[in-house]
């Protein structure tokens, strides 16, 4: 299973007020991936033998439970438990007991919703890399855009060379919006702090009294 890349979504989300567009990006590209296991990917062989080697995560497993077709949910949850029977095999000393235990933590260390959402936000990262190099329209955008939360903007740094011959170009916006738009959210910051000293009672928050929250959202990203 992929996910296709819609630059259209791209410059749809760039388009956005909010505090970092790939989260919106990402936000629709997971809820494609928990549509696909609630539905068509149950049948298909490939998914099936991905679910069975890599099960879900605590996250993603609620997700696809909070769906509508727990079925499909369930039977691909039994593919999973088939796959791991062997963890419980009788363990005889506290040496096995131990690589056991490691043996535990490795299953429950991968999903397979979470590596294809990895694998296609990578190549959003390298898409946008390459709309900046070639559209205008797409510059004005990203450099007109609120700034990135910090797991993002590490990535888009990571991908620059993406850009080609507009490398130098790209990371200089990149990392001119990412300063400007900290120092905007800093701001808005300071001004929530100082409406709490009793001198400024009444005076008026106005975007200062999100700060907070999408303060927390610039540094880790956005929950859903």
């Amino acid at each position: 299973m992929g996910y296709h890349i819609d630059t259209g979504l791209i410059k749809e989300k760039f388009k956005t007020d909010c505090e970092c567009p790939l989260c919106e990006i990402r936000k629709v590209a997971e809820e494609q991936f928990l549509h696909e296991f609630l539905n068509d990917a149950v049948m298909a062989d490939d998914c099936r033998i991905e679910v069975r080697e890599k099960g879900f995560c605590k996250e993603h497993f609620g997700k696809l439970f909070s769906g509508r077709n727990k079925l499909s949910v369930a039977l691909q949850m039994e593919t999973r438990l088939s796959a791991i029977t062997d963890l419980f095999s009788p363990v005889k000393s506290a040496g096995q007991a131990k690589k056991r235990a490691a043996q535990v933590n490795k299953s429950l260390s991968r999903c397979v919703i979470c590596d294809l959402l990895d694998d296609s936000m990578e190549k959003y990262y390298k898409t946008i890399a390459q709309l900046f190099a070639r559209e205008k329209e797409f510059f004005n955008s990203f450099y007109n855009c609120k700034g990135f939360c910090l797991p993002h903007y590490a990535k888009l740094l990571e991908y620059s060379s993406c850009a080609g011959i507009m490398t130098k170009e790209y990371l200089k916006a990149l990392t001119d919006v990412q300063s400007r738009e900290t120092a905007r959210l800093n701001g808005e910051l300071k001004a929530f702090c100082v409406k709490h000293d009793y001198r400024n009672a009444n005076a008026p928050l106005g975007n200062a009294e999100t700060a907070l929250p999408r303060t927390g959202e610039k540094f880790y990203g956005k929950n859903d």
